[in-house]
């Protein structure tokens, strides 16, 4: 049959899958068709009519469900209920400071920076063992911020690292925040709106506050972050 079907079929301008398609739909009508010769045919009807009920019930429920689907969009679209989870949702936050440059990702709550001074410069905070971070820490001492994102990084990705830590992490600090720096926080550009920053803080916050596992040096950044900025939009400077 395939070679008959090559030869039949050789003039036509048709795509592999569009053959093929053609292939196995004559290999099914000559199946039928044996089986209708030999008189093999009835059990397979009989499995068709029995099956026939759950396949029309089954389509009666994706074509419900399909209409469902296209009402929602349409109220979302009418700016009536609740949008997608995650639709125009920010996927990371950044934060710099003298000695790092740290990225958290909103989806999994994971974290990675790059360090941009001193002897480990330009290498990525994951791509350097426990030891080696503990070493960073000291050498980043007179920077309060670095310190405060290194060691949230280290509490969160290498879990009982302070074992052999001999320099305790810096006292908080605001690190004189500003607009930009607020909007990268939360993953935001300037044009976002007082229910988009509250989003924004409510995920981040799912993620990186202190008794889910997170960081209060990140919690309190982020908070910050989102007073900041509803802050100046009640004051008509956003």
């Amino acid at each position: 049959m395939y070679v008959a079907l090559r030869g039949i079929l050789a003039k036509k301008n048709l795509s592999v899958q569009q053959f093929f398609a053609v292939y196995m739909a004559t290999l099914l009508g000559m199946g039928l068709l044996f089986l209708g010769l030999t008189g093999r045919l009835h059990p397979v009807a009989a499995v068709i009519g029995a099956a026939l009920p759950f396949v029309t019930r089954l389509m009666a429920l994706v074509t419900r469900g399909a209409q469902f689907a296209a009402m929602l969009k349409f109220l979302r679209n009418m700016g009536i209920g609740p949008s997608p989870q995650g639709a125009n949702a920010p996927s990371t936050s950044e934060i710099s400071s003298k000695y790092i440059h740290m990225v958290l990702f909103h989806d999994t709550g994971m974290m990675d920076g790059t360090v941009l001074a001193g002897s480990f410069k330009d290498a990525k905070l994951s791509q350097l063992e426990a030891d080696q971070l503990r070493d960073l820490l000291t050498q980043i001492q007179d920077d309060a911020d670095s310190c405060n994102l290194l060691v949230a990084y280290l509490d969160r990705e290498h879990d009982g690292w302070q074992s052999g830590a001999q320099s305790r992490p810096p006292p908080l600090t605001d690190g004189g925040m500003d607009e930009r720096q607020a909007l990268d926080i939360l993953g935001l550009d300037e044009s976002a709106t007082d229910k988009e920053i509250v989003q924004a803080h409510r995920r981040l916050m799912q993620k990186m506050h202190p008794d889910r596992g997170g960081s209060t040096y990140l919690a309190a950044k982020i908070n910050a972050a989102k007073e900041l900025l509803l802050q100046k939009r009640d004051n008509g400077d956003g």
